[in-house]
């Protein structure tokens, strides 16, 4: 892997990991061999440590005394836990977008949504969760609250996760998760707040449901 120079290399090194572990490469309860991975990206050892550090936080690996770090493990019990807050801090964003959104604002949303139907038509899985991290990302920008918008940020790389899981789970998710951001936008348009959060609270229990189901894939028991 080639690093740029003008970025954060423990940052680098982070994503490079977090992206292993997201997209299932890395699995659940496995041991982050930090030589093996140092001397794979030409490192220090004392930058892998750094970045672990980074993605413990992000909660992507827990790191235990004498043990070392490994792939951090969900259960279907942190998966609710985690949707429960995460679908609550998603709509307070959708809500201040409905009533801020002005002029071109939703432009790259509608870019967004015809590529997702696109992948989602080929059955493009890595096309489809790219652009719908992006979807999610763009949101992320109307949270009006630091506080929020710092959560949310921190959450990224485990929603992240748990998405990937849910749509690796078969072409019927990539489906139901298109035609609520299509149905999402257009309620943004019409900046019907009450119908959103109906909207958000409604779906966000079945996708819930969907993560908890395959929460199997993420608890690392086989």
């Amino acid at each position: 892997m080639t690093f740029k120079a003008n970025d954060l290399l423990t940052e680098q090194i982070a994503q490079y990991l977090g992206k292993q572990i997201i997209q299932g490469e890395m699995k659940p309860g496995e041991r982050i061999q930090e030589l093996r991975i140092a001397a794979e990206l030409e490192v220090s050892r004392g930058s892998v440590r750094e970045a672990l550090l980074i993605l413990q936080r992000r909660h992507l690996v827990e790191i235990y005394p004498r043990r070392g770090a490994v792939v951090a493990s969900i259960g279907a019990q942190e998966v609710r836990e985690f949707f429960d807050l995460w679908f609550l801090l998603l709509d307070r964003v959708l809500h201040n977008l409905a009533l801020s959104w002005q002029n071109d604002d939703l432009a790259r949303f509608f870019e967004l949504m015809t590529q997702l139907e696109e992948a989602n038509r080929k059955d493009d899985l890595q096309g489809f969760y790219e652009h719908g991290v992006e979807f999610l990302s763009m949101l992320y920008r109307y949270a009006s609250n630091r506080y929020v918008s710092d959560m949310l940020q921190d959450l990224l790389p485990l929603t992240q996760r748990c998405l990937y899981a849910i749509l690796r789970a078969g072409k019927s998710q990539m489906d139901k998760t298109y035609l609520f951001l299509e149905a999402l936008l257009k309620t943004l348009i019409a900046r019907d707040t009450a119908k959103l959060h109906q909207m958000v609270t409604d779906f966000g229990h079945n996708y819930s449901q969907l993560a908890q189901s395959s929460a199997e894939a993420l608890s690392g028991r086989p």
